[in-house]
């Protein structure tokens, strides 16, 4: 129940953020979204439950996203989902700053890795020098505006969980 509950806030946040996007032509600079969910599942979920749910959050980005390859956010998100898993018994998240600083490091990261899938596995990607260079500049704009997002949606996620499970932690309190 927690991780369709998940899954389907998750879809309705891309389906609000995308027509509003491309409404104003500015979808290469929106906040990434689905990032910040499948890193609140990775600190807050366990390994089997939460690598469904961010392979199937992986395949709703890839739906939502034009011009990426299909598969490109599932292996990323995944990959992301692995990294956070890991770090979760090590990392104590105490406040908004650090789950704003902890989205901002994984943007970036999920975007190198998104270079390097797409280097690697799109043929039409990478033959003028104008793709990659385009990447390279979005990233940075792309994780300071997600960086925002990740205590609200942090926030909004420990609430649901809190109704759900009717347990009274979270990952961290604002």
């Amino acid at each position: 129940m927690r991780n369709l509950t998940i899954f389907l806030i998750a879809f309705l946040l891309l389906a609000c953020e995308s027509p509003l996007l491309g409404r104003v032509q500015a979808e290469a600079f929106a906040p990434d979204l689905a990032l910040i969910v499948v890193l609140y599942v990775g600190l807050t979920s366990r390994l089997e439950a939460g690598l469904i749910l961010a392979l199937a959050l992986g395949l709703l980005k890839d739906g939502f996203a034009l011009g990426s390859p299909i598969g490109m956010h599932m292996e990323v998100l995944t990959i992301v989902f692995l990294v956070t898993y890991r770090l979760s018994r090590r990392l104590a998240l105490r406040s908004p700053l650090g789950v704003a600083l902890l989205t901002i490091v994984f943007s970036l990261g999920s975007g190198v890795l998104e270079l390097i899938l797409s280097l690697v596995f799109d043929r039409e990607f990478g033959v003028g020098a104008r793709d990659s260079q385009l990447m390279l500049r979005a990233m940075l704009p792309q994780a300071l505006l997600s960086a925002p997002f990740g205590p609200i949606l942090f926030w909004l996620l420990g609430r649901v969980d809190r109704l759900i499970t009717r347990q009274s932690g979270s990952v961290y309190a604002p």
